[in-house]
């Protein structure tokens, strides 16, 4: 597994923690991840990148690009995060923004899976596997 970090705001993300969240992941699904990019950048970065691939105005919480090829079993992708949207939503969910950032992983990596958000439906199985994966990461680091 490669992993590439980039941090362009002045909020505090380890490699470590990224790494820890993508191997709870490859565990849960028997998967394995290959390379994979994570960014986490400011809503007028975000607001750019939203306009010039999805023709989206305005920031979101998470940009997923899957790099996957095809017949293969391994996950490749890139997971774009703006953290100024994800301290509004820790704010709006009453969550400390570590969570918030945990769950936007997670969740970046079950759209490389393969998993939607497109419905009601799809957003309710979304979010039951991203709480599954943050009590995965919960009972991990309380046994570390």
């Amino acid at each position: 597994m490669e992993i590439f970090l980039t941090n362009d705001t002045k909020t505090k993300i380890t490699k470590t923690k990224i790494k820890s969240q993508i191997l709870i992941f490859e565990e849960k699904f028997n998967i394995k991840c290959g390379t994979l990019s994570v960014s986490f950048i400011s809503d007028e970065d975000m607001e750019r990148l939203n306009t010039t691939y999805l023709g989206h105005e305005g920031s979101t919480d998470i940009i997923t690009f899957d790099y996957k090829e095809e017949n293969s079993d391994l996950i490749d992708g890139e997971l774009i995060i703006c953290v100024d949207q994800a301290k509004r939503q820790s704010r709006q969910y009453k969550v400390i923004l570590d969570n918030e950032l945990s769950r936007l992983v997670f969740h970046g990596l079950l759209h490389l899976k393969g998993f939607n958000d497109h419905t009601d439906q799809e957003r309710e199985i979304m979010h039951e596997m991203e709480n599954e994966l943050l009590d995965m990461m919960s009972v991990k680091s309380k046994n570390d």
